[in-house]
C-alpha cells in the first residue's frame, strides 16, 4: 500500500504501484517468515513457552513495542547531542537497554493475555489487542516519516526514511499474519496455490515494469523498499559502466556503449542518439561555422572548443625585507598575435614599492565548510548562490580548479592548522583526532613573524581541547551559543570575527585571522529570505547562499574599517558534497569532483584580478599564508600560491593529491586517477575531465600508459602512514 500510494503520487497508476509493491514484498516476506519462525523458537525463553505461532506473535509484539522506544531515543539524541559519533555510541548502549526493557514489558503483556484467556476472554479479542499494541505505536512513530517520504526525487534522506517505514511495517505485519492458524482445508488450498500465485505476481510485475520505463521511474521516485531494490537491480544490470542500467527504471538505451545513456551530452548531426531521446532523425546539421577550418577527422566538439590560452609571461614576485609577497601591478592588455584576449599580464610599469615591515598585509582566511565549487555562482552555477564571493573574485584571483585535500573533514582541515596532511601531523588516533603540541602550527609561525593571531570556530571539533588553539592569541567559538548541526551559526561567527578586527584596528602589528563557517554542512536548515525550491539540492544551495551572506557581512566590515587597503583575503571550501552523483550523498568516502572540487579565491591589496585555470590544492593555502606574511615555512607541505595571486605566475603546477581512508586520487592536467584501496587488489579509475567532467566513463582499460604514469606519480604522495 505505501508503494502504491507513492507511485500514484509520482505519476503512475495506483494499481501498478500495488502490483509492484506486492511483487517486491513476496521474496522479502518469504525470507522474513523463515527468520521469524527461527526467532520464535529462539526467543521462547524471553517471551514464554507455547506453540510456534504463538511465539512468533509474541516476537512481533516485542518488535512493535521496541521500535517506538528506539525511535524516541534516536530523536532525543539528535536533539541534544553535538556529535554524531558520540550520539551513535550512546544510542547503541541505551538502545540495548531499551530493547531489554521492551522484552520485559512484552512478557508482562503476554502474561496478562494468558490470564485473560484463562478467564474466558475470546482469543480473537486478545489477538486484535496484541496487534493493536504492536502496530499502533509503530504507525505513530513512523507516520511523520511516511508523510515526508517519496515527495522529492533528490532527497536521499526521505528515500531512506520511506524504506525504514516499509521495512518496519512488513516485518511486524509478516510476523502477525504468520501467527494465524489456518483450517486444514484453507491450509491445503494455500499450500497448492501459494507458490504459483506468487510466481504469477512476480512475472506480471516484472513484465509490466520492463514494458513501461515510466512506471519504474515512478516507483524509484516514490522511495521505499521497492525503490531501494530497483536501484540496486538497475546498477547490477549496468554492464557498460556508464552509471545507468537499462532495466528496473533505468533509461540506458545501449548497454554496450558507455557514451549512450539518458542525460548524456548529444552531438548534433552525428546520427547517434547519445542521450537516448530518440531524436536522431531531427538532429540539426552541424553548424557550418563550427566546421569551417576544422582539420580532417576533427570532431565537432573539438572544432568548436576555443584554443587554450597561451600562458602569460612569468615575472618574479616582489617581496619586502621579511620576504612577504608584494603584489605586482597588473593591467588588462590586448593579447598579441596568437595570444589570448583579456589575458592578465604584468604591466610595463615597475612593481609597487615594497612596504615597510609594519605594513605587511593583514591576512583574513575564511573557510567555508562543505561548499562545492559548481554550486557557487562565482563558478557559473545557474542559481545565484554566492554573489558576494563572485564580487570578491572580480577583484582577486579565482582558482578555477582547486581541490580539497580530502572529502573527509578531518583530513581537509588539518593542513590549514598544521601545514601538513593529517597522516603526517602529530595527533592521537581517534577518528576525530586531537592535534598534539609537537606540531609547529601555522598560527605559531605567524606569531613568530610578528602577527597578532586570532581564530573563530563554528564546529565542536575545532576546539581548544582538540589542540586547535595552539599559537592563537585569541581563540573564539560559537558552538556553545547555537548547535552547529541544527541551528545557524554563521552570523554569530562573523560577529565575533568583526569584534576581533575592531579590537585590533589600532594596533601596529599585522593581523592573521582564521574564520571557520560551518553552516553548509548537513543538516540543512531554512533561512529567511533564501529559497531555491524544495528538496535536498535546493536546501543545500540555500545554506551556501546563507554562508555567502555572512561572508558579505564580513567583507563589508573589513571595507569599512581603517585597514581595508592592507588586508589580503583568502576564501576556500573545505570539501564538497555529493547530491546523488555516482550513487552517493554527503562526503567522506569518495573522491569524485563533486566532493573535492572547491571554491578558492585570493584577493591581495593592489593586485589585479584574474583567473588561474590549472589544478591547485587546499594544501597550498598554509604555505600561501606563510609566504604572504614572510613567515618561516620549512617542513610545510604544498606550494605557495602568492605569486599566482599577485599576477607574477601563470604556468601550471604539478599534480594535486587527495585522500580518504579507502580512496586516493591524483589530478594531473585534465586526467584524474582514483584508486579504491582493497585488501586483495586495488580498483583503478581513470577519467578525462576535459571530455568527461562528470566522470562517467572509466578509461583505465583504454589508456594503460596514462594509467601507469599517473599511478607512479600518485605513489610519490602516498606513504605507509596514510
Amino acid at each position: 500500500m505505501p508503494t502504491a500510494l507513492r507511485t500514484a503520487r509520482a505519476g503512475a497508476s495506483f494499481l501498478d504501484g500495488l502490483l509492484v509493491g506486492t511483487a517486491v514484498l513476496l521474496p522479502l516476506v518469504t525470507l522474513a517468515l523463515i527468520l521469524s519462525r527461527a526467532a520464535g523458537r529462539g526467543f521462547r525463553g524471553i517471551v514464554g513457552a507455547g506453540g510456534e505461532r504463538l511465539a512468533v506473535l509474541r516476537v512481533a509484539l516485542w518488535i512493535g513495542v521496541a521500535i517506538p522506544v528506539l525511535a524516541a531515543l534516536a530523536a532525543l539524541l539528535k536533539a541534544v547531542t553535538h556529535h554524531r559519533g558520540l550520539a551513535g555510541a550512546t544510542f547503541g548502549v541505551l538502545g540495548l537497554a531499551g530493547v531489554a526493557a521492551a522484552a520485559l514489558l512484552t512478557q508482562r503483556l503476554v502474561a496478562l493475555g494468558d490470564r485473560l484467556a484463562a478467564r474466558g476472554v475470546k482469543p480473537w479479542i486478545l489477538a486484535v489487542a496484541g496487534a493493536a499494541i504492536g502496530v499502533l505505536p509503530l504507525v505513530a512513530a513512523f507516520a511523520p516519516l511516511a508523510a515526508s517520504a517519496g515527495g522529492d526525487v533528490d532527497d536521499g534522506g526521505a528515500a531512506v526514511r520511506a524504506a525504514i517505514v516499509d521495512g518496519a511495517i512488513a516485518l511486524v505485519a509478516t510476523a502477525l499474519v504468520s501467527s494465524v492458524d489456518l483450517s486444514a482445508a484453507v491450509g491445503r488450498v494455500a499450500g497448492l496455490a501459494g507458490v504459483p500465485l506468487a510466481a504469477l505476481v512476480l512475472m506480471t510485475a516484472t513484465a509490466r515494469v520492463e514494458s513501461s520505463p515510466p512506471l519504474g521511474q515512478a516507483v524509484r521516485a516514490g522511495g521505499g523498499l521497492a525503490a531501494t531494490l530497483f536501484g540496486a537491480l538497475e546498477r547490477w544490470t549496468d554492464r557498460d559502466g556508464d552509471g545507468m542500467g537499462s532495466h528496473f527504471g533505468g533509461l540506458d538505451c545501449d548497454e554496450g556503449d558507455p557514451t549512450r545513456y539518458h542525460g548524456a551530452p548529444d552531438i548534433p548531426g552525428d546520427g547517434i542518439d547519445q542521450d537516448c531521446s530518440e531524436s536522431v532523425p531531427g538532429d540539426a546539421p552541424r553548424p557550418l561555422l563550427a566546421l569551417a577550418g576544422a582539420p580532417a577527422g576533427a570532431s565537432p566538439a573539438a572544432s568548436a572548443a576555443p584554443a587554450a590560452p597561451a600562458p602569460a609571461a612569468t615575472a618574479p614576485a616582489a617581496r619586502d625585507d621579511r620576504g612577504a609577497v608584494v603584489p605586482a601591478v597588473l593591467t588588462r592588455t590586448t593579447a598579441p598575435a596568437g595570444g589570448s584576449p583579456g589575458a592578465t599580464t604584468p604591466a610595463a610599469a615597475a612593481p609597487a614599492a615594497a612596504p615597510s615591515p609594519q605594513r605587511r598585509p593583514d591576512i583574513l582566511l575564511v573557510t567555508l565548510d562543505t561548499v562545492r565549487a559548481d554550486h557557487t555562482s562565482a563558478y557559473g552555477y545557474g542559481r545565484d548562490t554566492t554573489p558576494r564571493l563572485a564580487e570578491l573574485a572580480s577583484r582577486g584571483v579565482l582558482f578555477e580548479r582547486a581541490y580539497a585535500a580530502s572529502s573527509e573533514m578531518q583530513r581537509a582541515i588539518s593542513p590549514l592548522v598544521t601545514g601538513r596532511r593529517l597522516n603526517r601531523a602529530a595527533r592521537d588516533r581517534r577518528a576525530w583526532p586531537t592535534l598534539l603540541p609537537e606540531n609547529d602550527t601555522l598560527a605559531e609561525r605567524m606569531k613568530r613573524a610578528g602577527y597578532l593571531t586570532a581564530a573563530v570556530s563554528s564546529f565542536t571539533w575545532i576546539s581548544r581541547e582538540r589542540g586547535f588553539a595552539q599559537g592563537f592569541d585569541r581563540f573564539e567559538t560559537v558552538y556553545g551559543d547555537a548547535h552547529p548541526e541544527r541551528d545557524a551559526t554563521g552570523h554569530l561567527a562573523v560577529k565575533k570575527a568583526v569584534d576581533v578586527l575592531a579590537d585590533h584596528a589600532q594596533r601596529a602589528e599585522p593581523v592573521f585571522l582564521w574564520l571557520h563557517l560551518f553552516d553548509a554542512h548537513e543538516r540543512y536548515v531554512a533561512h529567511p529570505g533564501i529559497r531555491f525550491g524544495s528538496g535536498r539540492t535546493a536546501a543545500y544551495d540555500g545554506e551556501i547562499a546563507y554562508v555567502d551572506r555572512q561572508l558579505g557581512a564580513l567583507l563589508d566590515a573589513v571595507a569599512a574599517g581603517p585597514r581595508a587597503g592592507r588586508t589580503a583575503i583568502l576564501v576556500h571550501g573545505t570539501q564538497g558534497e555529493g547530491l546523488g552523483e555516482h550513487g552517493t550523498v554527503g562526503h567522506g568516502v569518495e573522491l569524485y569532483e563533486e566532493v573535492i572540487r572547491v571554491p578558492l579565491v585570493v584577493a591581495l591589496p593592489g593586485a589585479a584580478p584574474g583567473r588561474y585555470p590549472h589544478p591547485v590544492s587546499t594544501v597550498d593555502i598554509a604555505p600561501t599564508v606563510l609566504d604572504l606574511g614572510g613567515a618561516e615555512a620549512t617542513a610545510v607541505e604544498g606550494s605557495s600560491l602568492a605569486a599566482i595571486a599577485a599576477g607574477a605566475e601563470r604556468a601550471p603546477r604539478g599534480p594535486v593529491f587527495a585522500r580518504t581512508a579507502r580512496r586516493s586520487a591524483l589530478v594531473d592536467g585534465h586526467l584524474k586517477l582514483i584508486v579504491a584501496h582493497r585488501k586483495k587488489r586495488d580498483r583503478l579509475f581513470l577519467f578525462d575531465l576535459e571530455r568527461d567532467p562528470r566522470e562517467t566513463r572509466d578509461l583505465s582499460g583504454e589508456r594503460p600508459d596514462d594509467l601507469a604514469r599517473l599511478r607512479e606519480k600518485l605513489s610519490a604522495f602516498e606513504s605507509p602512514a596514510q
